[in-house]
């Protein structure tokens, strides 16, 4: 049971690359001034998948930490960054689905969208190292 918490983030790391990745255009399109065709349906579902993922993951770490450590909030810096991609996803589904929902030429949101997620995307690369380092420690633990 130690290793869902991992693993759903890694899978939920690995959808956002890949949102990133289909974002690139329109960033290109909106701020660079560049033509290019954005798959706007694609990065939504994907955007969706990840960042939901994401969220559960945390919440799953959170209860993890409960239940592995006795006390909430107890892994330290890692379940302080946790609490930071909480709120980072929550408004990187917030701002997407208003950009979904709510379309009309913009700027703005989509910058500040794309920014939110890409400091998640780093923010969880940084988690993953002490994580690693947790997962190390319970597992090595018997736990």
């Amino acid at each position: 049971m130690v290793y869902a918490h991992p693993l759903m983030q890694v899978a939920a790391w690995l959808l956002g690359l890949y949102a990133l990745a289909l974002a690139w255009p329109r960033v290109a399109s909106l701020h660079l001034g560049r033509s290019r065709r954005f798959d706007r349906r694609r990065h939504q579902v994907l955007g969706l998948a990840a960042l939901g993922l994401m969220l559960l993951g945390t919440l799953g770490g959170a209860l993890m930490g409960r239940l592995y450590l006795g006390a909430w909030l107890s892994s330290g810096a890692h379940a302080w960054g946790g609490l930071l991609i909480l709120v980072l996803g929550l408004w990187g589904l917030g701002s997407g689905l208003m950009l979904a929902n709510r379309p009309r030429p913009r700027r703005l949101l989509p910058l500040l969208h794309g920014l939110g997620n890409l400091l998640l995307l780093v923010l969880a690369l940084f988690q993953a190292r002490g994580g690693r380092a947790l997962l190390l420690t319970l597992a090595g633990s018997g736990q």
